[in-house]
């Protein structure tokens, strides 16, 4: 049975063949969470919202564009969302470290440093030129970031990024181009480039 018949079946409501586009795209999924929230944890559970998400709205998919660019385009959108809710979060954690009264106990920073002392994330690599690259990338703004990951990272063609971002293909490359000098600059600074 071919994708297009599952998504049917679907949308007729036989709900069980929906396993069939969560086993085909969830590494796919995960991975793409994985480069725009780069945490483990985060990504699994934008996962499961991504899914609820294509879930929920796959009677609103029409078949203009394939399946995965439809599936990466949900998935930009609620790594989006989540990168927002986790800054807010970041934002009101930084006001708890610096309340008054916090001198007499540890501060956040130091239990967080400390519970990632006690449970590194064993999915990625420690090679220390990744780790650079990948630190570089996540101090370009989020367009940029977003950018050069679905690029370099997810292997998205210029016509796809075009259609998930609603820009057009020369927008897309002229963004790319901005993105990586951005980038080669910042590397040629640590001597990896």
């Amino acid at each position: 049975m071919d994708e297009k018949e599952i998504i049917e079946k679907v949308k007729k409501g036989e709900t069980k063949y929906f396993a069939e586009i969560i086993n085909k795209y969830k590494k796919v999924v995960f991975g793409h969470a994985y480069n725009f929230l780069r945490n483990k944890e985060e990504a699994e559970d934008a996962s499961q919202e991504i899914f609820v998400s294509i879930f929920n709205n796959l009677k609103k998919f029409r078949g203009d564009a394939k399946i995965s660019t439809w599936i990466y385009r949900i998935t930009v959108n609620t790594c989006k969302n989540r990168l927002k809710q986790l800054q807010r979060l970041r934002g009101r954690m930084t006001e708890e470290i610096y309340e008054p009264g916090a001198e007499e106990k540890p501060s956040l920073v130091d239990r967080i440093k400390e519970k990632e002392e006690k449970e590194p994330d064993k999915s990625f690599a420690s090679d220390e030129i990744k780790n650079t690259v990948y630190k570089r990338i996540d101090e370009l703004t989020p367009e940029q970031r977003q950018v050069i990951t679905m690029r370099d990272v997810d292997g998205l063609s210029y016509d796809d990024m075009a259609r998930v971002l609603k820009i057009s293909v020369s927008a897309v490359k002229s963004k790319l181009f901005r993105a990586r000098e951005n980038l080669r600059e910042k590397l040629e600074k640590d001597e990896i480039l």
